[in-house]
This record gives C-alpha cells, structure tokens and sequence, in this order.
C-alpha cells in the first residue's frame, strides 16, 4: 500500500475515530441528561400525586364493586387532576394509577384506582399488573425507573411513590407514566445531526489527506530509494535532500547510518566467523571493539579431536572425507554456539573453543561441561552411520580445563582472528592427549568440576603431573549417560 493512500487512511480513521467518539460524548451525554430530567419530573409528580391522596380512604377500596363508591370517585378526581395539570409540553403524563401487592402472597401487584376514563385503557379494581417494570415494585420509597420502559401502549417513564395512611403505614403505590415518544425522537434528531456532521468531517479529511500526500510524497520517493540502495548492499549510496524540515533530517540521518552500517558491516563479518549470530548482535550492541581487544580473563577452553580420523581416510574418497568433516564440524560448532561458546581455530580433524569469552558468562565452566555431552551424543549418530556404511569405528576426544588465558583479536591489519593464548590452553591440549591413554571420550581437569556445579557426576580418573604444570592435576571424566 503507498503511503499517499496510507495517510489518507489514516487521516479518515482519526476523522471518523474522532467524530464517532465527539458525536458518542455529546448524544449519550444529552440523552443521560434528558432522562435524568425526566426522571426527576416523574418522580416529582408522582411524589406530589402520592401525598394528596388519602391512604385511610384507599384502604376500603378492595373489590370491583368498590368502584362506585364515594370514596373510590374521589381519589379518581384528585388523580385525574394530577394527570391532566401536567399534560405539558415538557412532559407528558399519560396514566396515572394506584396499585398494592396482591393478597395472594404470589408475588404479583393488583390494581387499585386509575385515573382513566372507561375504556380498554383503564384497569378495574383487582385487575392484575401485567406489565414488566425496569425496577422491580416495591413500596418502601419513591423511586424512578432507570430506564424506558416498552409495551403495546408505548414507550414509557414510570415513577412511584408510597401512599401512606394517617398512621404513616403504606398502603399502596402511585404510579406515573410520562410518555417518551417525543424524547425519543429528539434524541434521534441530535442523532442524525451528528452523523451529518462525522460523514461532513470525513469528507474534509479525505480532500486534506490527498493535499499532505503529494507534499510529502516526493521527498519521501527520494528516501525510499536510497534505503532500497542501502538494504541491497550499496553502503555508499546517499540521500539528496536539501532543507532543514523533518524530511532534510532524515535524509542526513539515513545517510550517517549508510557509513555506520559500512562499518558495522566489516566488524560483524570479523566476529561472526568465530561466534553465533545473536553473540555476534550483542557484541556489536556493546561497544564489540572494546570486548575485541586483548585482555586477560578466566575461561574454559575445550579441544575436541577425532579418533581413527587417518584409518577413515585412508578408506574413503577425498571428496567423501571433505564431506564428513563439513558435516562433523557443522554439528558440533551449532552445539558450542548454541551453549555461549566461541570458535577459536579449527585443528585439521579438531578444533579449540573457548566458553567465557568475549562476552562475559559466569556458568561458562557447566555451559562447556553441557557442550560437550551434547558433542558426544551427537558424535554418537555419526559413528553409527560410519559403522553401517564403512565399517569405520569413529570416536571423539574432548578435554575441558578453566583458567586464565590472553583473549582478543590478535594478527596483522590483513588478517586477523579472535583466540587465546596462555597455560589454559596448553594444559587442555595435554588432557586431550590422555584421552587415548584412559581410554576416555572426555576429560575435564579439577577446575572444570569445581565451577560446572551441581548435577553432573563426575568421575576421577587420576591424578597426574602435565608437562609445564608446577602441580599435579585431578582428572575426571563423565559418562554421557549419567
């Protein structure tokens, strides 16, 4: 989708968002204020209604033949009163009428007096209430409905209030129904109102949208390209925008940022080569230069090396042993990446790999141990598939040793490669070398077991003197199955 068509969108939505959301605020606030009006009128009349009538007369009205007498008509005169002085313009009473629960102890509401004249409107002494009240009835206070109320009849308002008898005791409900057609239809003229005045808006927006999108189109164009230049590779490529608005300030942004992926570039190609991708990501995310540089640091080195490698080859093809060990080492440089490692340097049918560096890892002694059981699982695959289809039984040495070594970027300004330097690194090569002499897979030295911590059972092998080791050193070793 292009982006004269993206702000024209946009610029619709938040029309139509924001007329939507005015017209919301103004209709169902006008319409919660209306009826909070007529709530309070009702409620005020049937108030008013309910402290005229005489409880002590509405008391003997009990039965339909109750109808005809003196105390029934009055209290039929005073409601008519009350119905027919607030037929206004402001509010409409329609019915006007008393009620009481019914003797039946069922739940349901009876008809005393209604104001009606005769008629199919007008409700008989004892007639049962059948209409569904938004507020269940009750006779303790005066109260309104909280909403319109639906019927044959119409839509409806209905407010209550309590007869009292000269006891002060209640004995029935006055009722008020005000009539809400005309309110109702007010509401839905504000209504339609304001939709004329949201599709009004949207219109406006659309016509403004086209405006802003060819401005902005043209020096957006310019942009696109360069980065289509940039994202293809060409790190030389520059945005030409002169001008001092936003547009100048991203052209110039882009065009810094072409000389810092040019860089980035060549320091990611370098630290890639030896570490994972996102190692890689994090050590450009840190300053990668300064973690680069040379420096002394406790690490765990493990070399790995192949055994009957020099029987396999002579058996094999050239192409097929180049094949087995792309292969071999596939596998296992995804198991030290995958463990926080780092690549140091293959070694013909082996290679060395460090834990703890460049970034810094405080488990880098059992992220090494956890390496090297998943080596040697993975070797296990390999040397089944060698025996099926060569008859070659391969193994593999692995030897791990924590401690101090030089570690950083070392070589000429032509070639360089990340590696470490120091005792470290001899002794785990000695330890390699006695794989063959223990008949082992792998060996790990005292300080490996002292930092890989808990869960790995470890197994002494012997206690031995290195050559260039002033102290003797434990070796353990670790079944891959423990």
């Amino acid at each position: 989708m292009r982006f004269r068509t993206k702000i024209t969108l946009a610029l619709a939505l938040v029309a139509v968002f924001t007329g939507f959301a005015v017209l919301g605020l103004f209709f169902f606030g006008s319409r919660a204020l209306l009826f909070r009006q007529m709530q309070s009128q009702v409620l005020s009349i049937a108030a008013t209604a309910a402290s005229r009538i005489e409880g002590d007369q509405l008391k003997n009205i009990r039965t339909p033949e109750d109808e005809g007498s003196l105390d029934y008509q009055l209290l039929r005169d005073e409601l008519r009163a009350v119905r027919d002085a607030n037929r206004r313009d402001d509010v409409s009473v329609r019915f006007v009428y008393t009620m009481r629960p019914s003797d039946a102890d069922d739940g349901g509401w009876i008809y005393l007096v209604d104001a009606e004249e005769d008629g199919p409107d007008r409700s008989a002494v004892g007639d049962p209430v059948e209409f569904e009240s938004r507020t269940p009835l009750t006779l303790d206070r005066a109260y309104a409905d909280d909403g319109f109320s639906h019927d044959p009849f119409g839509v409806w308002l209905t407010g209550n209030a309590p007869v009292r008898d000269s006891a002060g005791n209640t004995v029935a409900l006055l009722s008020v129904d005000v009539a809400a057609h005309d309110v109702i239809a007010e509401m839905n003229r504000l209504l339609g109102l304001g939709l004329s005045a949201v599709g009004i808006s949207i219109a406006a927006a659309l016509i403004l949208a086209v405006v802003l999108a060819r401005k902005v189109t043209a020096p957006l164009e310019r942009i696109r390209e360069g980065l289509t230049r940039i994202a293809a590779g060409d790190l030389d490529a520059r945005v030409e925008i002169v001008g001092r608005d936003e547009f100048g300030t991203v052209a110039g942004a882009v065009n810094e940022m072409a000389v810092a992926l040019r860089e980035r570039d060549m320091l990611k190609r370098a630290v890639a080569r030896y570490v994972s991708r996102d190692v890689a990501e994090q050590i450009l995310a840190e300053n990668g230069q300064m973690l680069l540089q040379g420096r002394r640091r406790e690490i765990t080195v493990l070399i790995a090396d192949i055994r009957n490698f020099t029987a396999m080859s002579s058996l094999l093809a050239p192409e097929a042993v180049v094949g087995f060990l792309n292969a071999f080492f596939a596998q296992m440089i995804d198991i030290i990446f995958g463990h926080r490692g780092t690549l140091d340097k293959f070694l013909g049918d082996g290679f060395l790999a460090i834990f703890g560096a460049p970034l810094d890892d405080a488990e880098h002694p059992r992220q090494a141990v956890l390496a090297s059981l998943a080596m040697l699982a993975a070797m296990e695959k390999m040397r089944a598939e060698m025996l099926a289809d060569h008859g070659v039984d391969l193994r593999i040495g692995i030897a791990l040793h924590t401690g101090e070594a030089v570690v950083g970027d070392i070589g000429s300004e032509a070639r360089t490669e990340y590696t470490a330097i120091g005792d470290a690194v001899n002794i785990t090569s000695r330890i390699e070398s006695l794989n063959k002499q223990y008949d082992t897979q792998l060996l790990v030295s005292d300080s490996v077991v002292a930092g890989a911590g808990d869960g790995f059972a470890f197994r002494e092998i012997a206690e031995t003197s290195l050559r260039g080791v002033k102290n003797p050193l434990k070796i353990y070793t670790l079944d891959p199955a423990a």
